[in-house]
C-alpha cells in the first residue's frame, strides 16, 4: 500500500496558495523506513565499475543517487582509476620482459 504525500507551504492559509505542484509530490511506501540503507563497498564499486565501462540503466542509476556517498564515490573512482594504471602498466612490462 502506497500514499502520496505532499509538502505544505508556510503560506497554506492564504489565498491562492496550493501547495507544491503535482510533480514534486514524494510516493511513500507504507512500512518503508524514510531513509534509505546506505550502499556498501560492493555497492559503490560496483556503480564506479558500471560508470567506468558507461552502460547504466535508469533505475540503478536513481537508486544509486540516493544509497551513494559522494566521498566514498570519489575515493572509489581514485582508487579503482589507480588499480587499472597500474594493471596496465603492469601488462605491459610482463609482455615487453
Amino acid at each position: 500500500m502506497s500514499r502520496v504525500v505532499q509538502g505544505q507551504s508556510a503560506a497554506s492559509g492564504a489565498p491562492g496558495a496550493s501547495g507544491p505542484p503535482p510533480s514534486l509530490a514524494v510516493e511513500v511506501q507504507a512500512g518503508s523506513a524514510a531513509t534509505p540503507r546506505e550502499a556498501g563497498l560492493f555497492e559503490t564499486a560496483r556503480a564506479v565499475l558500471w560508470s567506468f565501462f558507461g552502460v547504466r540503466g535508469r533505475r540503478e542509476h536513481e537508486r544509486d543517487a540516493v544509497r551513494l556517498n559522494p566521498l566514498y564515490v570519489i575515493l572509489m573512482g581514485i582508487a579503482l582509476a589507480a588499480a587499472f594504471v597500474l594493471g596496465l602498466v603492469a601488462l605491459v612490462r610482463f609482455v615487453v620482459s
